[in-house]
């Protein structure tokens, strides 16, 4: 009998052990408001460029394998809060469910493998310079998108390497099989340390130019400064002829000042490039200056109050909303 209750004393230890070295959390993002976008009424906003973010729901687990080796998971949807659907930033219904993040990583003294659908390495970059973060409503990826290419990207094969001396790296590759016919390189290189971050950030479709962006953001204390420029070609306008090459390219310049819990941040970007070429013919295309004026309000650590006002494309784009994040 004392055996037996030895043994199940045992088991218990070993499995709650066990238990401690892995957890699955549940968090996401509600982000709803009211707004206007150029063109369009005043309406409730979800998921819109005027919203600071879209809303999702996400699932990740972590566990330790012992060794100073873990291995993890993210999963995460995209929600919009005026109706329930699934939708991805640019508000337009998506079939699959996991759009925002699907992948497995591992994770050790070498650095960081990962596989799935995940953000881009270009998109990691320009973020950590950019005035606002990673937000809906700032000008310069609205105009330049992540480098010339959507933030994320499906069947992504990537490693990051550990921070050394506040510098590190990340690489991610496409195969051809998974990016119609045509392999993708994409890598950022990183400078994070103190109050300065910097950034460079690159990436390459086969059958295309490179793009490429570079920047920095310098934090004071009371208020924060950045600069970027960005050189793309080949991103997709609806509104260009079939077959279109384009080539955006310009500079960004922000500032953000904080008082107890109101932030308020300004950011403007201008092109001294902007033209599409077809048939081996160049045509010039009009050169914008655009910008982004946000001020939010903290009501806790979680939630805050926010409003926006976006000049994109000689449009006027705006929106208040409140953040919860869980």
């Amino acid at each position: 009998m004392k055996k037996n209750l030895l043994a199940l004393a045992a088991l218990t230890l070993v499995s709650g052990a066990a238990l401690a070295q892995s957890s699955v959390t549940l968090y996401g993002v509600a982000d709803v408001g009211i707004g206007k976008e150029a063109g369009q009424k005043i309406g409730m906003i979800s998921g819109r460029i005027v919203n600071h973010t879209t809303s999702y729901i996400g699932f990740r687990g972590i566990e330790d394998l012992g060794g100073g080796l873990k291995a993890g998971f993210k999963l995460e949807q995209y929600v919009n809060l005026e109706d329930g659907a699934v939708i991805q930033p640019n508000h337009q219904l998506l079939k699959t469910n996991y759009a925002r993040a699907a992948n497995l990583w591992l994770e050790g003294g070498f650095g960081r493998f990962k596989m799935g659908q995940s953000v881009t390495p270009s998109h990691s970059a320009i973020v950590a310079w950019n005035i606002f973060g990673d937000v809906n409503y700032s000008s310069s990826i609205e105009r330049y998108a992540s480098v010339g290419q959507a933030s994320r990207s499906s069947s992504q094969f990537s490693y990051k390497t550990p921070v050394f001396g506040g510098f590190s790296a990340e690489v991610a590759f496409i195969t051809k099989a998974d990016n119609n016919n045509k392999a993708k390189y994409d890598l950022n290189l990183m400078y994070d340390n103190g109050p300065l971050v910097a950034a460079a950030a690159y990436n390459k479709t086969k059958d295309s130019k490179a793009n490429y962006a570079l920047g920095a953001k310098y934090n004071f204390g009371m208020f924060a400064l950045s600069v970027g420029y960005y050189d793309t070609r080949d991103q997709i306008f609806p509104a260009l002829p079939a077959g279109s090459k384009t080539r955006m390219a310009g500079y960004s310049v922000g500032g953000s000042v904080d008082f107890d819990n109101i932030t308020l941040a300004l950011e403007l970007q201008r092109q001294h490039k902007s033209e599409y070429a077809l048939q081996n013919v160049t045509y010039k295309l009009k050169k914008y200056t655009e910008g982004t004026f946000a001020a939010k309000y903290a009501l806790s650590k979680r939630t805050f109050i926010y409003a926006d006002y976006l000049r994109l494309e000689g449009g006027n784009n705006y929106g208040v909303g409140i953040q919860h994040r869980f």
